[in-house]
């Protein structure tokens, strides 16, 4: 049996870059580091030689650039970009992680024969959606949970600056505690309720997450699939082996 070749993801999101191989379903991620430390000397001592390659960046255009500058022979992703399913969605606004998302869920509509959800906890909460007919048609965007905890910090006097999730009793009997519960009850109400439209408007949903903050939230759903914590890498190499074709 041939060897799959391995592919390189670079996936740049809000605070950090990852840098990962991938071969078939296998993820090994080989570096996770800030921007700034990206530079010739990293890429010498950490890579080898791919003959696929992907650059993902959600970042600031002049971050990106710089990115571009530094990983030249690789693809690219943008708006420009073939995408492998069928995109309602106007695609220069769409970002590149929801763009993955999506490439993720279209590889699941076309082996479960059933809509997918997507459900992305990270800087923000990202539903993306993809219909039984392989279209995506987008989905929301809202606060996450860090941002949550920075808004009520940063817009007050005196809450507070919270970095964990605490105890999530219902009724908080501390200013700490009453800012755990209404972020993370509130946060968990938000998304089983927004599945739960979902499920009532598409019969046979099946629900996917991911995301750094998922395993800090039991949900349930009717087709609720465990978490993936490597959905949107692999969802990048669907992209990625799409456009090699």
């Amino acid at each position: 049996m041939e060897k799959e070749e391995t592919n390189l993801i670079i996936d740049a999101g809000n605070t950090r870059v990852k840098v990962v191989e991938i071969q078939g379903d296998e993820v090994r991620v080989v570096a996770v580091v800030e921007l700034e430390a990206l530079d010739s000397n990293f890429l010498e001592k950490k890579l080898g030689v791919y003959q696929k390659s992907l650059l993902s960046s959600v970042l600031s255009t002049s971050d990106t650039k710089r990115l571009v500058e530094l990983f030249r022979p690789y693809h690219v992703l943008s708006s420009k970009t073939e995408l492998p399913f069928l995109n309602k969605y106007r695609s220069e606004t769409l970002g590149a992680d929801r763009a993955a998302n999506a490439a993720f869920a279209f590889s699941e509509v076309e082996k479960r024969k059933t809509p997918v959800l997507v459900v992305d906890l990270g800087t923000c909460v990202k539903f993306d959606f993809v219909n039984e007919k392989g279209e995506y048609l987008g989905g929301s965007i809202s606060p996450g949970l860090q941002m949550r905890y920075k808004s009520m910090h940063t817009f007050t006097g005196r809450l507070p600056l919270l970095n964990d999730t605490g105890k999530t009793e219902l009724i908080g009997n501390t200013t700490l505690k009453s800012m755990w519960s209404g972020v993370m009850n509130g946060m968990h109400a938000e998304i089983q309720g927004m599945i739960a439209q979902y499920e009532e408007q598409y019969a046979g949903l099946t629900t996917f997450m991911t995301g750094g903050d998922a395993k800090l939230f039991d949900i349930e759903a009717k087709n609720y699939i465990f978490v993936n914590e490597n959905l949107t890498l692999q969802g990048l190499n669907i992209i990625l082996e799409h456009n090699a074709k």
